[in-house]
């Protein structure tokens, strides 16, 4: 897979959003036991995903909101981010989180089973995991 091959959605997309924006939360939640280089690779798929999701699913103009408010200074916290969308959508968050979950897994080839219990913290480190497996296959 190697964190390489995947193309940036920020420097694709047509509505200009993401690139821009500058989101200062992607390089303060590294995880100690990780290559810096492949993490940041990680939570740059995860800002876009996020980003793609609330593009995709809201508009441009709520995530240019959301940016300039600073809702999406942390993406890279799944707390934190859990927390300020709540904030913003009430339970709307849930389904908005289970989006960017879902997008995340598509751009990493990971099966997702809308079924399944869901917590938006265990599903991005799930995610994480696999990544750097794959990373670490390379």
């Amino acid at each position: 897979m190697g964190y390489r091959k995947f193309v940036r959605w920020d420097e694709t997309n047509s509505s200009g959003v993401g690139k821009s924006y500058g989101f200062k939360g992607l390089t303060q939640n590294f995880r100690e036991d990780s290559d810096p280089a492949y993490e940041k690779a990680f939570l740059s798929i995860l800002a876009d995903s996020i980003c793609e999701s609330i593009h995709d699913t809201l508009g441009k103009d709520v995530l240019s909101l959301l940016v300039s408010k600073g809702f999406l200074d942390d993406m890279a916290n799944p707390r934190e981010l859990d927390r300020q969308l709540s904030s913003v959508f009430g339970n709307g968050s849930l389904m908005l989180e289970r989006i960017i979950v879902k997008g995340l897994y598509q751009k990493l080839s990971i099966p997702y089973d809308s079924n399944l219990g869901f917590d938006y913290s265990n599903a991005l480190d799930n995610a994480r995991n696999v990544f750097f497996v794959e990373i670490l296959r390379e």
